[in-house]
């Protein structure tokens, strides 16, 4: 048909009437298009045909600002686009450049909602899947995915301002955080359906949050302080001191609200690539899996005052557990308690105590133990494995034998016995165990305890 404003523009049976704006943005060589969202086929409305005048009253302006809201998109998510995309060194977070930004997506076109909101819907050689960019908004505002801007659920709120809902399980909403200097964008996702909207728990706890959230990254810091020195007397120390503590490698990215008022960050960590769950809404701070914090009401859980929040698990109870390895590497693994269904019982809670207390000379037990057993079996699995120099039984040396293992899991059992459980590949069907008794370390093999 002809529209008066649009002029000439054609319906696409995908619920959009649709027309070539005849330009493309930022040196794409793909043409934008405006897509005016029409899917009851009821015509287009006078409030879309405002929103598409105030689109092109304003569009240089949008051009200017929007690159800068969609590189703190890609920095935010930098770690998730690494691992499905192979990157140029030009592509990475400290480096990429808005004009290097945008030869790796293209603004594919203006979509116009039914209710006068606009943005656009851009393609990335990332993601199968298009994000989008509202700009009807006081700023442009990134959103995950184009779903969110096509089915755009708008709730404004007296704490938390303007929500977008994802169309999934969350209002959404950013928050900014003062990370050691550097301001960083956190998204909030507040638990509910398109048509709960937030509840007054949900406001209460977000103030709650936003007046103590510098005071949250501080207990964040104290409680990874002694795991990264090796050492909890000197942490201990240095935190009483009063110096400001800053462990950098743990960055909040979001902010989780569920409807009960139990809220945490979901954390990026450098260390392994991945995230962890921090459980804010407890006097104490609480580690846990993603999962666990997304799904903490629902969850079959246990508060130990050894052990703090675990999770049930087949046959037991387990949480993740931060450890450096030799004072030199950082790993997110998992303990699991064996208990057959039942409760952590006593023995347990001793065995893990003591474990605890352990300083930076018990994983130098580790190296000896590991290197008596090494030389003690080397003929049998030389003849098997293609061993290299550094590790023949001339060269090696308790420092280098270390490199054969892999850490798995801490282990405990119904008696108390606790153990590091590793892969090595001297032995590929049972796997070795570190146990620790008493302050002994002792070499076993993985089946002596599980």
């Amino acid at each position: 048909m002809k529209d008066k404003i649009f002029e000439d523009i054609e319906f696409n049976n995908k619920g959009s009437w649709r027309k070539s704006l005849n330009k493309s943005l930022y040196g794409s060589g793909i043409v934008m298009k405006v897509l005016v969202q029409d899917e009851n086929q009821e015509g287009i409305l006078d409030v879309q045909r405002e929103a598409y005048e105030t689109y092109i009253k304003n569009e240089e302006k949008y051009i200017k600002e929007a690159p800068k809201y969609i590189l703190d998109y890609y920095k935010w998510n930098f770690e998730e686009i690494e691992k499905s995309t192979e990157l140029e060194e030009g592509d990475h977070k400290d480096k990429i450049t808005e004009k290097t930004l945008f030869e790796m997506c293209d603004v594919n076109f203006l979509f116009i909602c039914r209710d006068g909101n606009f943005g656009w819907i851009i393609a990335s050689c990332w993601s199968d899947e298009a994000f989008a960019v509202l700009l009807s908004e006081q700023k442009p505002r990134v959103l995950l995915t184009r779903n969110e801007i096509r089915y755009l659920h708008k709730l404004s709120d007296p704490t938390f301002g303007t929500l977008i809902h994802d169309n999934k399980k969350y209002w959404t909403t950013w928050d900014k955080l003062t990370f050691y200097d550097e301001t960083v964008d956190i998204l909030v996702e507040a638990e509910g359906s398109e048509t709960e909207g937030i509840n007054e728990t949900q406001q209460k706890v977000y103030t709650q949050y936003l007046q103590n959230k510098d005071e949250y990254l501080k207990k964040l810091s104290e409680a990874m302080l002694p795991i990264y020195l090796g050492d909890k007397k000197e942490a201990k120390k240095i935190i009483a001191s009063g110096q400001r503590v800053g462990v950098k490698t743990i960055i909040p990215k979001r902010l989780v609200i569920d409807k009960k008022g139990n809220f945490g960050w979901i954390c990026y960590t450098e260390w392994n690539k991945s995230y962890i769950g921090v459980l804010l809404s407890e006097e104490e701070i609480y580690f846990m899996a993603t999962s666990n914090l997304r799904n903490f009401e629902q969850e079959e859980k246990v508060k130990d005052k050894v052990f703090g929040y675990l999770f049930h698990e087949f046959h037991g109870w387990g949480k993740p557990e931060i450890v450096r390895f030799f004072k030199k590497d950082l790993k997110t693994l998992h303990l699991t308690i064996r208990t057959y269904d039942e409760a952590v019982n006593a023995k347990q809670r001793k065995r893990y105590k003591e474990y605890l207390q352990y300083d930076a000379s018990f994983w130098e037990g580790i190296k000896d133990e590991l290197l008596t057993y090494y030389l003690k079996f080397y003929d049998d699995f030389s003849s098997y494995l293609d061993i290299p120099d550094s590790l023949k039984k001339e060269n090696v040396t308790r420092d280098k034998v270390v490199s054969i293992l892999k850490f798995t899991k801490l282990y405990i059992d119904y008696e108390g016995r606790i153990a590091w459980l590793c892969e090595s590949p001297t032995e590929e069907e049972d796997g070795l165990a570190f146990e620790f008794t008493d302050g002994k370390i002792k070499q076993i093999f993985q089946p002596e305890i599980i």
